[in-house]
Formats: C-alpha cells, sequence, structure tokens
C-alpha cells in the first residue's frame, strides 16, 4: 500500500506496518507461552532429580544405620554421629535423628533442630515427606526438605522406630530457575529483533507491490484503464492484481459499449427526426406543394412511429437490464404461435416467391409468456424474411430433447461471416450486409430476443455459412 504522507511530514503506517505488529504480538505471546512452559517443565524435572537424590541418599544412610544397630544391637550414639557428620560432608545435607519419642539422637541438643510433632509424625508416617520451605530457624534461603521413618531390629527382638530428617539448600534450584528465565528472556529479544528484520525485508517487497497496485488504481480512477501492475506470478498479490487487470478490462468493455451505445442512439434518433423536420418545415413554408401533403405526411407518421418503436425497445432493454420484467407464463402451443406469426409475413413471403417449411409439426406445448415469446418469433421471422434471397426457403424446426424446447427459424442466403456471430446481439449492431438491405430495422432485435429468451432459463444461438444460410435456435425449458 502506498505510504502516504499526512501534514505534519510523517508517513502514514502501511498495511505491512499493521502485520508486523500483530504479528510481533503473536510472536511474542507464543514464545512466552512456550518459554515459560519449557522453564516450568525443566524446573519440575531438575526438582523431581533433587528430591530423588536426596531420598535415595537418605535411604542408603539409613541401611548403613540399621547395620550398626545389627551388629552391636543398639545404636551408640558416636557411631550415629560419625555416620551423621560423614553424610552431611559428602551430601552437603543437614541431617536430623528422632527416636520413637520424637527426642532428637542427632545433633544432640540442638537449638535450631526442627521439633518432631505429632503432625509432623502424621505426615512421616504413611510415606515419606518431602516439601521445599524453610525448615530451620537460621534458614536464609528456601530449602528442600526429606522425612521418613525406619524401622531397626533390637536385641530382644523388638522393632525400634527411628525417624531421620534431611535438609538441603535449594538455592541451586532457584538458581537453575532464574538462568533459565533469563535464557528464555534473550531467545525471546533475539527471536523478535530476527523477526523484525526479516519480516521488514518482506514487507518492503509487499509494500512495492501495493504501491505499484495502488497506483495503478489510481489511473483506473483518471480513466485510463491501460494501466497494469507489474507482479510476479509467483507472488500472493498476483490473483489480485489480475482480479484487477479483468474488472479494468470489462469496465473499458462497457465503457466502450456505453459510448457506442449513446452513439448509436443519437444516429437512430437524428435521422428520422431530422426526416420529420424537413418535411414538417417543407409543408409549413409550402415548399411541398398541397398536393404532395398527403404523401409527405404519411411519411412524417412512418418515422414518428420508428421513433416510438426505438423509444420502447430500449425503455424494454432498459427493463430486462434492470430486472424489472415479469414473466407470465401459461401452457401454449409453439406450433400454433409460430404459424400466425409466419401468417403475419404472406405477402412478402409471396413477393419474394420463398419456399416455407417446417410447419407441419402438429404441436409443441411449453410453459412460457405469449406475449415475450411472440415478440422474439416475430423478429427471427423478420429477419429471416428480410434475409433470405429470392425464391429462397425458409425453414422450421421444432422438437423436445432433455426437457428442453428447440424451435430453430433457418433462411438461406447471404449469411453471415465467422467475426460476426458474436455480434449479431449487441445492440445497434447491424452487418455491412443488413445495412444495404434494412432500411428500418433499429439492431435491437435479437438482443432484446436474447434476454427474453435468458428470462426463460435458456439461450438461443446461431450458426451461419457464408453465402449458404443462417439459422437462429431458441432452448427453452418445456416446463418454464
Amino acid at each position: 500500500m502506498s505510504k502516504l504522507k499526512i501534514k505534519n511530514g510523517q508517513r502514514k503506517s502501511s498495511l505491512s506496518d499493521g502485520y508486523l505488529r500483530l504479528s510481533q504480538l503473536l510472536l511474542f505471546c507464543g514464545i512466552l507461552l512456550t518459554g515459560v512452559f519449557m522453564v516450568s517443565s525443566a524446573v519440575d524435572t531438575y526438582t523431581r532429580f533433587m528430591k530423588n537424590a536426596l531420598l535415595s541418599n537418605c535411604e542408603a544412610l539409613t541401611a548403613n544405620i540399621s547395620e550398626v544397630y545389627i551388629n552391636k544391637y543398639c545404636v551408640p550414639s558416636e557411631e550415629i554421629s560419625s555416620l551423621m557428620q560423614t553424610a552431611e560432608q559428602e551430601y552437603d545435607y543437614t541431617l536430623y535423628m528422632y527416636n520413637d519419642a520424637g527426642l532428637e539422637v542427632y545433633p544432640h541438643k540442638d537449638e535450631n533442630c526442627p521439633q518432631l510433632t505429632v503432625s509432623t509424625r502424621a505426615l512421616i508416617e504413611p510415606e515419606a515427606f518431602m516439601q521445599i520451605g524453610y525448615f530451620t530457624k537460621d534458614a536464609q534461603e528456601p530449602q528442600l526438605c526429606c522425612a521418613f521413618s525406619f524401622f531397626v531390629e533390637s536385641q530382644d527382638g523388638t522393632l525400634d522406630k527411628y525417624y531421620l530428617g534431611a535438609v538441603s539448600n535449594a538455592g541451586a534450584l532457584t538458581e537453575y530457575a532464574q538462568n533459565l528465565t533469563i535464557r528464555l528472556v534473550l531467545c525471546l529479544l533475539i527471536a523478535t529483533l530476527l523477526f523484525m528484520l526479516l519480516f521488514r525485508l518482506c514487507a518492503n517487497r509487499m509494500d512495492r507491490h501495493f504501491d505499484s497496485i495502488n497506483n495503478v488504481v489510481q489511473k483506473y480512477a483518471e480513466g485510463d484503464f491501460s494501466a497494469r501492475a507489474e507482479i510476479p506470478e509467483h507472488n500472493s498479490m498476483y490473483p489480485f492484481a489480475s482480479t484487477l487487470h479483468r474488472m479494468a478490462d470489462f469496465i473499458e468493455q462497457n465503457e466502450t459499449t456505453r459510448k457506442n451505445f449513446i452513439a448509436n442512439v443519437s444516429h437512430e434518433l437524428r435521422t428520422p427526426m431530422t426526416t420529420i423536420g424537413g418535411f414538417a418545415d417543407g409543408i409549413l413554408d409550402g415548399t411541398i406543394p398541397p398536393e404532395q401533403h398527403t404523401k409527405y405526411t404519411r411519411i412524417i407518421a412512418d418515422e414518428i412511429h420508428r421513433l416510438r418503436t426505438l423509444v420502447n425497445s430500449m425503455l424494454n432493454l432498459t427493463k430486462f437490464e434492470a430486472g424489472e420484467m415479469q414473466l407470465h407464463t401459461k401452457n401454449l402451443d409453439v406450433a400454433q404461435l409460430l404459424i400466425k406469426t409466419v401468417l403475419m409475413f404472406e405477402k412478402r413471403i409471396s413477393d419474394k416467391k420463398v419456399e416455407v417449411e417446417g410447419l407441419e409439426t402438429a404441436s409443441l406445448m411449453i410453459r412460457a409468456d405469449e406475449d415475450l415469446l411472440f415478440q422474439v418469433l416475430y423478429n427471427l421471422i423478420e429477419n429471416a424474411v428480410k434475409f433470405v434471397n429470392e425464391g429462397g426457403t425458409i425453414s422450421f424446426s421444432m422438437f423436445i430433447e432433455d426437457k428442453m424446447a428447440h424451435i430453430a427459424v433457418k433462411n438461406t442466403g447471404e449469411g453471415l461471416a465467422d467475426d460476426e456471430l458474436s455480434k449479431v446481439f449487441d445492440r445497434f449492431y447491424k452487418t455491412d450486409t443488413s445495412r444495404s438491405q434494412d432500411k428500418t430495422g433499429l439492431g435491437l432485435g435479437l438482443s432484446i430476443a436474447r434476454k427474453i429468451v435468458a428470462l426463460h432459463q435458456g439461450h438461443i444461438v446461431v450458426k451461419s455459412v457464408k453465402g449458404e444460410y443462417t439459422m437462429f435456435e431458441i432452448q427453452i425449458p418445456v416446463n418454464g
């Protein structure tokens, strides 16, 4: 999109800037959520590892204590102290041991030693108790505590219960979480910066394409429909540009059609108006003698009739295009309607010694608007009579196939060239041959006929061989 300027000289945000901000936000949220999940998972895994190591070491220590007890049938305080001190130095733990009465066995008389209360023992009894918190009075950092009960066999065969507690500094766990968080933030910043750089490079290309399209659109707004945006076919903007170009071609074609329509209407109106004005002035100023007034008044009446026909045809055409024409369908016999229409041209057919074929069909029943279908048939038969050669043939055919009624009108004669076939339904179009043979036609009949057939959900086609024949075929649904 074009980088428009505002009054203070600053650039308005382009479309890519909006996409950039949205993408940055989505990327930031995605990386943040992923990072938080990964950090949380890593800290949880590391915490389980520390807890398992603490529990495993404490279980090994109780096994040593049990071995001393078995060998000496007691737990001497000096050996307990030695085992505890060795374990504390090796594992960097602070150890506490209590007897079944809740009295501390190690370290003896330590005022920082956590008391083994009834509630604490209730937590320990089912299984090992493990938690992170502040368990000693002098604790400065969170501690990882493990406590569980174990039994040793006394000399008389009874089992003596003891409780072992181990406290480890959890600072390493906190440090581990902090380091992961710092790495997450750094990765987040680096990824965002890299994304901004890469997206800006891509956005600049996208902006150039938008600028190209915007310039083309501005030219279209100024009436220049020849401009084209240079967008590579592999680019995602190519379909949009291609659609824009087709729209421009369509508008240009419509504009050309509109201009031609105005020119043709002006021409068609000017001719009868000139005739009417000239003859009326001649009668009024005496140029035309009184004995010829009737003759020229009739010509004026014919030209007025021609003008009325032109205006009515244009109004009907406008109604068709605006979708205002309504069908009033009923069951009707096309064969009878065709015969009635042909009889209206009996004298002209006889004058040109034309042979008529194909009206022997007994009946062809369809559901359609009789008045509108009559208008179509009248126009096709009128053209066939105008352009059939002297002593030629006009033939008709009617049949039903796949629930479609086919009604064809064919005349021998000059025929149409290949380049004329696609234009015969255009408004005001006349072939060079027809201009010399048809002095009164308006060039609207076939255009109206096609719209009437389309209104019946059908279509009309033309076939012709130059110098041989021309055939128009109507195809409409039997049941309307």
